[in-house]
This record gives C-alpha cells, structure tokens and sequence, in this order.
C-alpha cells in the first residue's frame, strides 16, 4: 500500500478499511496470541524481528535476534520521495542514503530495477539485494516503485503485461534523471542500475537505451530471450 505492506482491518458489514499498524516498514504475516497479535517486521534498514501489539496500541518489538549483526553497521537513512512520470502520474519512490550523509557533498547513485516483473518495491529485506548494504558501502540508492508493481491499484499493476519495455522503463529514466537533477547531492557523473530477473532484464534494456546517463551496469539472470520464455511465464 503506497510503498509499504502494513496490516488492515475491514468492517464487514460496512466494507470500511483501516490501517491498524502501517509506518515504513513490511510488516510479514498475523497470528494470534490470547488477546493480542503476533507479526514480524521488517524495512530496507531492518531484518526481521516479532512485535506484538493489541488493536488500537503501537506495535511493540519482543526479539531482538538481529541487534548484534546491525550493530556492525554503520546507520543509514530511508527517505521516500515523490516523483512525476511521464504519464503524468505520482511515483512512490525510495532514496537510501549513506552512512555520515553530507547534503553538501556528492554521492554515487544505484538505481534499483525490481524484479518480477509485478513483484512490490515495498520495504523489503533481502539477503542477495540488499539495499542497505549498497548504501553502507557509499551509494544512494534510487528504489522507484514503478508501473508494473502492485500496491498502487490493479491498473498501475497491470500496465506493464505485454509491454516490458514501455512507461515501466520511461519510469527508470524518470526516476534517476529526477534524482541526477534535483538532489544536489547525486553526482550524476558517477550513476549505475542493478537488478535481477526482470530487473536484469530492465538492466539490459537501459543499457541500449540510457543516452549515456549511466557509467555501469550490474545485471543477475536476467532475462534475454523471450522467445523461449514464451511458455514459462505468465507474461
């Protein structure tokens, strides 16, 4: 839901939804513990841990099984921005920056293409894409929640089926050309996109359609030959 994955409840008899835990975070799952929930939670800075809460309260966090591992890290912060694409929509768009931040220096920038291809951007932790690594190794980190995705309604979802290369790619370009020229601090001579599965596939596409916005390229198993795709994929 707008970037997220947070927890609803729904009035059945009035169809009324309302958020009951939400922030920036995915929240991963609901059980039941006499009378409260039990959830886990996780973020682009955060791996999974079990909170606990009672309708109506805050979410509170009762593991603690990740602290020694993030206390290796250096702190990195998650900003979410709003960018125009150019069907004149609003992008949900997600800009990690490294550890020490200096708005007055500039920064390296990784563009992350999302696999799937209607797979969220979400808050995601991953352990082989790991956006906070990226950033605590000096990069920001450009995550767009493009057309194609779910979590922005079905149409948003659905534009990309049988049009892998239209606005979902004009959404890259919009989303690194609005972070190369409206964040003083991206280096716009010093910008790469990464991605796997249909993000290396985008990869692949941006690399033969970027008019030289990008100095480097990182793709895994993307996909190359669609044509012997054709009866393995839903797409």
């Amino acid at each position: 839901f707008h970037g997220t994955i947070p927890i609803f409840r729904m009035d059945v008899a009035t169809q009324q939804i309302d958020t009951v835990a939400a922030g920036q975070y995915d929240y991963d799952g609901l059980a039941f513990a006499g009378d409260q929930f039990v959830t886990l939670r996780h973020s682009y800075l955060e791996p999974n841990e079990v909170f606990t809460f009672k309708a109506g309260e805050e979410p509170k966090q009762i593991s603690h099984v990740n602290d020694e591992l993030l206390g290796q890290l250096a702190k990195v912060e998650c900003r979410k921005v709003m960018i125009p694409t150019t069907d004149g929509k609003q992008m949900t768009t997600w800009v990690l920056l490294p550890p020490g931040f200096d708005e007055s220096k500039k920064y390296p920038a990784l563009l992350f293409c999302e696999g799937g291809p209607q797979s969220p951007v979400s808050q995601f932790w991953s352990y082989r894409w790991n956006l906070r690594i990226m950033a605590n190794n000096g990069y920001v980190v450009i995550a767009p929640n493009r057309h194609g995705l779910p979590g922005f309604g079905s149409e948003w979802c659905e534009e990309i089926s049988g049009d892998w290369t239209g606005q979902c790619m004009s959404d890259y370009l919009a989303a690194i050309d609005d972070a190369a020229n409206n964040l003083p601090f991206v280096d716009k001579d010093k910008l790469g996109a990464v991605g796997a599965s249909f993000g290396g596939f985008s990869v692949y596409y941006l690399a033969g359609h970027h008019d030289k916005r990008f100095k480097c390229f990182i793709s895994h198993d993307g996909a190359f030959n669609l044509a012997a795709m054709y009866l393995e994929t839903e797409e």
